[in-house]
């Protein structure tokens, strides 16, 4: 039994010994092959990392040559335009050569007279403008004029503008005027010129570079002068206008000033004469008429004034005719101390006289019947009719 015993025993361990074995070698059987299996795989990343590299290089390689290529091509096509622009610009220079300095005699002229022709334009232009400048400043003094004739009709007082020398202005007007005529002859003799200069050249050149470029700028310059000639109609015919306008503004002014005067020596004489019936007493001494200065002779015949401001329209009886306020005064003051307290007078500004009378009617007829009755008072020997028609 024992040894049966031991046998089994040998015969296990011997078994498991076997077992052990076994499972040592199937492991390192598995740890070869995941070895192995580890070597391939880092193999073949390895592999797959040179591939990878290898596109990589080869990329960056055709990048790098397709951008030099590029480059290449960018500056050949540099250069060319370069080539090209250089090409067209001497070409260009050579065109402008041949039409700034052509090289027959006609062309020559047509060159140097256009240049002429072309300052002179410049010339011409800062007249106008100068002209213009003018008118406006024209203008604007007849619309301060224009406005003040309004407010003053309107009662209202206008602070008076800043003196300025119309003479200097309108010799200074007149001399730029007189240029521009100047300029403006000659430039359109100039024009003509061009224009006879261009077409005999085209008989023989036609339309050679040169023929090209001076008809345009003849035909520039003729519109320019026809630009030029209307404008300066327009400003003419503009400061006609505001000079008529400015005549009419003038004459407004002129008769406003003497509608203020004469409202002004109205009043004064209306107060003079209450004032000398207030004050004369009647003489003591009977005058004569040699006492009595009648002013100016008058005509034995009907004198008629028109317009007479403050007076109704009819006949009048004048006892005298005076200019001097004064004597006017005297004579009224020695009417009245002989009784007439009911003498008067108006003036007439067309003739700047003084006429004094006393009776007044509205038809011939009354007035001739009063003439022939004036009796023999010292104050009514000069007596005459006078007719007023307002």
């Amino acid at each position: 039994r024992l040894l049966a015993e031991q046998q089994a025993k040998e015969e296990a361990e011997r078994k498991a010994q076997q077992e052990a074995e076994a499972r040592a070698k199937q492991l390192a059987e598995q740890k070869a092959k995941e070895e192995a299996e580890a070597k391939a795989k880092e193999q073949q990343l390895a592999e797959q990392k040179a591939r990878e590299e290898a596109a990589e290089k080869a990329r960056l390689l055709a990048e790098q040559k397709a951008k030099e290529e590029a480059e290449r091509k960018a500056q050949q096509e540099v250069e060319a335009k370069q080539l090209a622009e250089q090409k067209a610009k001497e070409e260009a220079d050579a065109k402008d050569e041949l039409i700034e300095n052509p090289k027959d005699e006609i062309g020559k002229t047509i060159a140097s007279l256009t240049k002429d022709a072309e300052s002179t334009n410049a010339q011409q232009n800062k007249l106008l403008e100068e002209f213009e400048k003018i008118v406006d400043i024209k203008d604007e003094d007849l619309k301060d004029l224009k406005e003040e004739n309004d407010l003053s009709d309107q009662g209202i007082t206008v602070q008076p503008k800043p003196f300025k020398s119309v003479t200097a202005e309108n010799n200074k007007l007149n001399a730029i005027k007189s240029d521009l005529d100047e300029v403006i002859k000659s430039q359109t003799e100039k024009i003509d010129s061009l224009n006879s200069l261009y077409e005999e050249r085209y008989k023989t050149t036609k339309l050679d570079e040169v023929n090209l470029f001076y008809r345009k700028k003849i035909e520039n310059l003729k519109l320019k002068q026809a630009e030029a000639k209307t404008l300066r109609l327009q400003l003419n015919n503009r400061l006609e206008l505001i000079k008529e306008a400015t005549e009419f503004e003038k004459r407004r002014r002129i008769k406003r000033a003497a509608f203020d005067n004469e409202q002004d020596r109205y009043a004064q004489d209306r107060a003079m004469l209450q004032n000398i019936k207030r004050t004369t007493k009647p003489t003591e001494t009977a005058y004569t008429s040699d006492d009595f200065d009648f002013g100016q002779q008058q005509s034995e015949n009907i004198q008629i004034l028109k317009n007479v401001r403050h007076t109704e329209s009819g006949y009048y009886l004048i006892i005298a005719v005076h200019s001097d306020i004064k004597k006017r005064n005297e004579f009224i003051t020695k009417v009245i101390a002989s009784g007439r307290t009911n003498v008067d007078f108006f003036y007439d500004v067309n003739t700047s006289k003084y006429y004094i009378y006393y009776n007044k009617f509205d038809s011939i007829s009354t007035a001739n019947k009063a003439m022939e009755d004036k009796g023999n008072r010292p104050y009514n020997v000069k007596m005459s009719l006078v007719k007023i028609e307002n």
